[in-house]
């Protein structure tokens, strides 16, 4: 009988602690951090919180192209309501920081693009319950930027809808957007051409092979560096040449600057993605020719 009565304490205490322990909560089911928002990209320990995005020249002065901030959410849980986050604009003090920090001697320096160029009509983005960013929506007038420039918005976050649920990080809140500007002919191709003086034909030549960036002016516009000259923005008004697609996909070449173009032209292949172009340059007197193919890479 008192081994019964034993047994049966035993029993009713193991189920107890069994309960117990069913009860007790999972320290994962709680957040293990701090809920935070944060500008996606504004990292100011890496590249002073420099981002860039790349944008397609308008046709005309009026057409806008589009870029996107995100605010992102931190913590080991998602969150578990709306929470909207004001954004405002932050100014050039992060853009003369990023110059003194990133930008020496003949470096080409950022600059603020003008508020005629842009428009943030909304600045409050929401994220929703179990996502963890959000997005906002900058316009961007393209058409008149010049190719060369560094153009920059700056933004942060101001505000939260819920900071004793959320709050804003310390670091990682002010944005340097920036914009690599391109159109449907610039990127890497490989280049493969001869030149020779003019009058002298065939006979006397220079193969060019190599791999040669073309690179967006405007909306139908390219640029890139006469024969194997170093792709360096200080040598573009020296070998700089512009080749403009027109609408039939031939071509119109002429001098970015100073180097001496007298005549060219060529065809567009947009299936193939091939310019097939030539141009007549003048040095020291002697004109010379040069005529090539220039193949889109891949990507």
């Amino acid at each position: 009988m008192k081994n019964i009565k034993f047994t049966s304490s035993m029993l009713v205490a193991l189920i107890t602690v069994m309960t117990s322990c069913s009860k007790e909560e999972n320290p994962l089911d709680n957040e293990q951090y701090i809920k935070q928002v944060f500008i996606v990209g504004a990292n100011q320990s890496n590249n002073e919180g420099l981002s860039t995005v790349k944008l397609p020249y308008g046709k005309t002065a009026d057409e806008e192209q589009v870029a996107y901030v995100a605010v992102g959410t931190g913590g080991s849980k998602s969150i578990d309501r709306n929470i909207t986050v004001t954004l405002a604009e932050a100014g050039i003090e992060m853009v003369t920081r990023y110059n003194y920090l990133y930008r020496f001697g003949t470096d080409i320096r950022y600059q603020m693009l003008a508020p005629t160029l842009y428009a943030i009509p909304q600045k409050n983005v929401q994220v929703n319950s179990g996502d963890t960013y959000g997005t906002l929506p900058v316009y961007v007038k393209t058409a008149g930027l010049h190719c060369d420039s560094l153009y920059a918005v700056t933004v942060k976050i101001a505000s939260v809808s819920e900071p004793n649920y959320i709050s804003i990080r310390k670091i990682d809140t002010v944005l340097m957007l920036s914009f690599a500007l391109s159109n449907a002919y610039s990127g890497s191709y490989q280049a493969q051409g001869k030149s020779y003086k003019f009058n002298a034909g065939l006979t006397d030549t220079t193969s060019v092979g190599l791999i040669r960036t073309m690179k967006a002016t405007d909306y139908r516009t390219v640029r890139f560096y006469h024969l194997t000259t170093p792709e360096s923005v200080v040598n573009a008004v020296e070998s700089g040449v512009k080749v403009r697609i027109e609408d039939n996909n031939t071509l119109t070449v002429t001098p970015w600057g100073s180097l001496a173009i007298t005549a060219g032209g060529g065809t567009y292949n947009p299936a193939t993605r091939v310019f097939d172009l030539w141009y007549n340059y003048t040095v020291a007197g002697v004109t010379l020719q040069f005529k090539g193919k220039f193949t889109r890479s891949e990507g």
